[in-house]
């Protein structure tokens, strides 16, 4: 996932409070300043207590979740606008109708303990404002969200950009993901093949007393029912199993890496993908990622599963600044993109995300993907993959590719999950199930026996 225009990666500093709804304020406040999720979690993390971690969590997402419909109620509260110098008490206010509308917490409880995170925030002169805004929603709770429902934008919570493209790419479809983008992502796990078939290690989370059931689409993914700290799950500090969605469990499946290729994992991190190949077969892996500070996750992931890797933190789409001129015989190019796919683990997407970010994306992955294509072998595979529901980044970006290379194949992919484009497979975020991805399998042939674009009988 690319980070969006909108970004920031200013510092900032935390309140001085371990009051988990001041901080989710404070933590809000940054995201509505273009900071991510990514960014901010890590530094509430440590200022929460531990017991506090979760519900911390869920004020934030929610908040972020549902933030274009909390934002639009909390504007009609207000009399008017908070000063610059308290704008936390507009993200605080924002906290509190999540707990009331989303969380569905006690009332009074919930209004109590928002007003009193007013202290802690060092705004106590707003206690007043922030008690009668959130008693009013309560009185007022249907009229108000009654208003918000012919708006595409506070009806599904999406910047109106998102909801205008998803609608044109997929027409009915489109409300289907934009729902399904407003639920919990359910935890996926991916079962290490080199020490247990899935139907052990099921065995073992039912030993455990963990409600678990097998995924549909891939050999070794399992869902669990309740989410958990997997660092407690059955052998999980051993590498028996690691966390990662099914569809993105479709990338290993797909490129289906054989004993003694030469592989390269292009924009690597954090290294689940990377690892799965290793899992599924003895190959010579070089995992390639631009930012520094991500490296050490891939490390860490391949340290756990006992596997090794050639990682090189580089540019993937400058290959000439770190490969050897050995030909690869596949190449798996999950690349930058607009995450649109994955809305409901990083709900912030919706918040920072710009349209002009598509067009820059598109060409950043065009550029890509002619640059590593000239590293494949003849004959060898590119499986091309994003966490992106949007046509622009994938089979329109597939299309284009094929009108310019020659010497590519597309190879159909008839599977039981996805929409089928014209160019690859689509998978839409579904609930308790698989996030939106896509996927295009091309194959490199001589330039002169095939015809642009033509698909395998």
């Amino acid at each position: 996932m690319k980070p969006s225009s909108a970004e920031q990666t200013h510092d900032w500093r935390l309140p001085a409070t371990d009051n988990p709804r001041a901080l989710a304020a404070a933590g809000l406040l940054q995201v509505m300043h273009g900071h991510s999720l990514n960014q901010v979690l890590p530094l509430l993390d440590r200022a929460v207590r531990p017991e506090d971690r979760g519900f911390l969590r869920d004020l934030l997402l929610g908040s972020c979740r549902y933030y274009q419909r909390l934002n639009a109620i909390a504007k009609m509260l207000l009399s008017k606008p908070f000063a610059d110098s308290a704008e936390v008490l507009h993200a605080l206010l924002i906290v509190g109708l999540y707990q009331l509308d989303g969380q569905n917490r006690a009332e009074h409880a919930a209004v109590h303990a928002t007003v009193s995170a007013c202290d802690d925030l060092r705004q106590g002169q707003a206690r007043a404002v922030i008690n009668a805004c959130l008693r009013r929603f309560l009185r007022e709770r249907d009229s108000l969200v009654e208003s918000l429902a012919d708006n595409p934008v506070t009806a599904t919570s999406h910047p109106k950009w998102l909801v205008k493209l998803l609608d044109k790419a997929w027409g009915e479809q489109a409300n289907t993901i934009l729902a399904a983008n407003n639920e919990r992502a359910p935890l996926c796990l991916r079962v290490n093949q080199r020490r247990y078939s899935r139907e052990q290690y099921l065995q073992l989370l039912t030993q455990a007393g963990i409600e678990a059931r097998a995924g549909e689409f891939t050999r070794h993914s399992i869902y669990l029912e309740q989410g958990c700290d997997v660092t407690s799950l059955p052998g999980f500090a051993d590498g028996a199993v690691s966390v990662q969605d099914e569809a993105a469990q479709l990338a290993a499946e797909l490129l289906a890496p054989q004993a003694g290729e030469r592989i390269l994992d292009a924009c690597a991190a954090p290294g689940g993908k990377s690892c799965h190949l290793l899992e599924s077969a003895d190959i010579d892996l070089t995992a390639v990622e631009l930012e520094e500070s991500r490296v050490p996750r891939i490390h860490e992931n391949l340290a756990r599963l006992g596997l090794s890797a050639t990682v090189v933190c580089d540019d993937a789409a400058e290959p000439s600044r770190w490969w050897n001129g050995e030909a690869f015989d596949a190449i798996l190019l999950d690349a930058p993109c607009s995450a649109t796919g994955v809305i409901r683990r990083h709900p912030d997407i919706k918040m920072l995300r710009r349209r002009e970010d598509i067009d820059q994306l598109q060409a950043i992955q065009a550029h890509i993907l002619d640059s590593n294509w000239s590293l494949l072998k003849p004959g060898g595979r590119l499986l091309y993959a994003t966490c992106s529901v949007l046509p622009q980044e994938n089979s329109e970006q597939i299309g284009a590719f094929l009108n310019r290379h020659n010497d590519a194949t597309l190879i159909s992919l008839d599977k039981p999950w996805g929409w089928s484009c014209n160019a690859g497979r689509q998978l839409f975020p579904t609930l308790a199930g698989p996030d939106g991805f896509f996927y295009a399998l091309l194959v490199k042939s001589a330039a002169d026996n095939v015809v642009p674009g033509e698909q395998p009988v």
